[in-house]
């Protein structure tokens, strides 16, 4: 049952991890032409070839050199074809090879055996329904994913975060994005003068922007795209752009703009690595033109291997600052203003969030740390957002994910930790062994709701008949429950007790 090599998920990995890229194919609707470049794409494998999966795109030029530490520069055109037979380099990993719940037992959440690190990672992957390529083919709904990690690891090549199933599946364009992380994306340095603190966040936009002027080329409607995904990135998208969305709905999995955040309101963190890596100086501008220049596996190296015990106790991180523009110090207080897109979302969040999160222990956590983490996480901040739309009557879903499973619950303790229904929604829950029959059901049911609220942002999830949030009433869509494999309703403010 847990034989990984059952998985088609993992045999393509391994396929990847030992030729290097699937076998290209050659057809006609596998090479598309872009505003900037052409891109030769595949049949996705163990797909029955009715996928076309068109990987390693780049949306912006690389971040290196003089780019690094800036936001993205815009793509320029080129005269090539890009192999886009399998996904470009993961953007550079913060990992200090600690023990977790994802290492040891659910690796699928984790980068794709083999996969690269690089700082040339901004590219973003397309996943096609293959029946979609005549010229009088009606154009698709795109669904962009932002992958989680709490800013400082993960991407978009990842095994339960594959996108061809949701494709096929229910007939839509999935793109998923890299962005930059931890230093790299957040470096805060004191240079920056308090502007352009996130240029990760800043990528997430770009690709955005990429996948509106392009998208069409691939069979997918500018027209007709919604933002989902894991952490708190879609929400501060949603409140950085709320006057220019160009995506016209949101789905933000576990995590709000106003969620847990740490803080270097000095930038002391990005000189203490200059200073490891021989970027000693007295003014800023030098300090900041020394560690452009300095090796990015160095520049990682000194996060990786940081000790807090050793260093009077001080943690080092880079994660998004506050710079009144991609990421706000006083998120409540844009919220209480209607500051943010007025457009239909789904914040959504999974029951046991804290149980992966908090420090691991084989034996299991601390319950009442993890109902703690839970409430910090996701239960309030999501209570609070979902509030603040429905006063600006803003369309606004609330879920709540309760599923446990044979094969995404390898530790009886984890109940629907963190991420959790990711494989749910794409629809790759089998990495580790079969579905049960009410996981397959609820995971399709999943799926069409997500998809159905692509379509129409603003109609589609009344035929599934999900009620507008309202914590006085029964509106909360909790999913998962017992054998259910649809929505059951629950008291809108059921779970928000100490908030």
């Amino acid at each position: 049952m847990l034989d990984l090599k059952a998985s088609a998920i993992v045999l393509l990995a391994s396929v990847q991890t030992v030729l290097g890229s699937p076998t290209r194919s050659i057809d006609n609707d596998l090479l598309v032409k872009t505003s900037l470049f052409s891109v030769q794409g595949i049949a996705w494998p163990n797909s029955s070839e009715e996928v076309r999966f068109f990987g390693a795109i780049p949306y912006a030029e690389p971040p290196t050199g003089t780019g690094r530490f800036w936001p993205p520069i815009t793509k320029e055109p080129v005269n090539e074809t890009i192999d886009g037979s399998w996904f470009g380099p993961s953007c550079i990993q913060y990992s200090t090879g600690a023990k977790t719940v994802y290492t040891e037992y659910v690796s699928g959440f984790l980068l794709t055996p083999g996969q690269q690190q690089s700082e040339d990672c901004l590219t973003l992957n397309v996943w096609a329904p293959r029946a979609n390529t005549s010229a009088s083919a009606t154009p698709l709904p795109v669904m962009i994913w932002i992958h989680g990690g709490g800013f400082t690891s993960g991407g978009s090549a990842s095994p339960y975060k594959y996108g061809d199933r949701l494709a096929r599946d229910q007939n839509v364009i999935v793109v998923a994005i890299n962005y930059r992380l931890n230093i790299f994306g957040f470096p805060n340095a004191a240079a920056l003068d308090g502007s352009h603190l996130n240029p990760g966040l800043e990528d997430q936009r770009r690709a955005v922007e990429w996948t509106y002027d392009n998208i069409q080329s691939f069979g997918g409607n500018p027209d007709q795209m919604i933002l989902f995904g894991h952490g708190m990135s879609v929400d501060k998208y949603n409140y950085a752009y709320w006057t220019d969305p160009i995506v016209k709905g949101f789905i933000a999995q576990s995590g709000t703009a106003d969620g847990i955040a740490l803080g270097d309101p000095t930038g002391s963190n990005f000189t203490y690595v200059a200073s490891q890596v021989g970027c000693v100086s007295d003014g800023k501008d030098d300090e900041f033109a020394c560690m452009q220049k300095a090796n990015a596996s160095d520049i990682i190296a000194v996060y990786n291997t940081y000790n807090a015990t050793e260093n009077g106790g001080q943690s080092l991180s880079f994660s998004p600052t506050p710079d009144n523009y991609t990421s706000f110090s006083n998120n409540t207080d844009r919220a209480a203003r209607g500051l943010f897109a007025k457009l239909p979302t789904i914040l959504s969040q999974v029951n046991n969030e804290g149980a992966s999160l908090v420090p691991y222990d084989p034996a299991g956590p601390n319950q009442t740390a993890v109902d703690a983490f839970t409430r910090s996480l996701a239960t309030c901040p999501i209570a609070r957002g979902a509030l603040a739309r429905k006063n600006y009557v803003t369309p606004i879903y609330r879920t709540r994910y309760f599923g446990t499973w044979p094969n995404l619950n390898p530790l009886p303790w984890l109940g629907a930790y963190h991420s959790s229904d990711i494989p749910m929604i794409f629809g790759t829950s089998d990495l580790r062994g079969p579905d049960t029959e009410v996981e397959a059901k609820l995971s399709k049911y999943y799926q069409s709701a997500w998809a159905a609220f692509a379509r129409d942002p603003e109609h589609g999830l009344e035929t599934f008949g999900w009620p507008l949030y309202d914590p006085n009433g029964e509106t909360l869509i909790k999913l998962g429950v017992g054998n259910a494999t649809q929505a059951v309703l629950g008291q809108g403010d059921e779970f928000d007790e100490g908030c």
